[in-house]
């Protein structure tokens, strides 16, 4: 990819430090997915998410919730690890450990405190039920995908923030995007370098992420452009637009960004199809929220 001038190297060069400093991403799902890759004994599951406190309480709560609740009780961590099942087991333990990178307010696009992280928490759900939809064997790294989708925001909040505001009575983003008719995401490579999907792939893949979650996170707005991983590109472009289009998380881009609707066609999502699916996710955040934040 072509960078950007040498005015924006300086930003740039700064940009790449602070997302090569982030903390790693909590290392319990890598300990967590070879045990189950392997069927490991529930005891050795338990033993690895124990020591994270807050993680056990999430899967707790999950495992309490109406949505998974048996007819007996689940009384410990082990017998909650086993009502939860490995799908879902995964899926709340990266719902949560994403919540400590992705929890407070991204004020450069306009999204108060938990915004961002409801957005991603919808749009991994979202993927989720598309990929099951269109019979996708993907389902868990189309979840992961759209759960990082927007981690490169937490890094460019604070430039888009000085931007935005500008120095002056022009703002420098703003007027890329009017005067230019670009994207918001264009923009953002022009006066930074690079956009927040680009390098939320490159976190992505320093913490140790799949190619193909990497790939859905770095082309999660022009698929197209997807050499490998095309239908989980397109899976999270669809669902992010979606939810999106329901309200949550939107911020300052918005719908500032290329509108694609060949990809909903090629993934067979008409507009009866789209209204179901924003129902069911709507309830499914919903009832999330409730056990990650309990």
């Amino acid at each position: 990819m072509e960078r950007a001038t040498t005015l924006q190297d300086k930003p740039l060069d700064e940009i790449l430090r602070v997302a090569e400093n982030l903390p790693p991403f909590p290392d319990v799902v890598q300990k967590v997915m070879p045990l189950l890759q392997r069927m490991a004994p529930v005891e050795d599951i338990e033993t690895v998410i124990q020591y994270d406190q807050a993680i056990a309480a999430k899967v707790l709560a999950l495992a309490r919730s109406p949505h998974f609740r048996r007819t007996q009780q689940v009384r410990s961590l082990k017998e909650a690890i086993i009502s939860l099942g490995q799908k879902a087991l995964v899926e709340v333990i990266l719902a949560a450990c994403s919540a400590r990178f992705q929890d407070d307010a991204v004020k450069g696009y306009d999204l108060r405190e938990g915004e961002l992280w409801e957005h991603a928490v919808g749009t991994a759900i979202m993927a989720d039920r598309i990929a099951e939809r269109v019979g996708s064997a993907e389902r868990l790294t189309a979840y992961t995908a759209g759960l990082l989708h927007d981690i490169g925001k937490t890094v460019l909040n604070q430039y888009v923030e000085h931007y935005l505001g500008g120095d002056g009575p022009r703002n420098p983003i703003v007027d890329i995007i009017k005067t230019r008719r670009q994207s918001f995401l264009e923009a953002e490579r022009n006066i930074l370098g690079i956009d927040h999907q680009e390098l939320g792939g490159l976190i992505a893949r320093r913490w140790n992420f799949p190619p193909a979650v990497v790939a859905g996170i770095t082309y999660h707005h022009n698929p197209q452009d997807a050499e490998e991983s095309h239908q989980v590109a397109a899976i999270v472009y669809a669902a992010n637009r979606m939810v999106g289009a329901m309200g949550i998380g939107t911020g300052v881009d918005g719908f500032l960004n290329p509108n694609q609707d060949h990809v909903f066609e090629a993934l067979k999502l008409d507009a009866r199809t789209i209204e179901r699916l924003m129902a069911d996710v709507f309830v499914a955040l919903d009832e999330t929220k409730k056990f990650l934040t309990a």
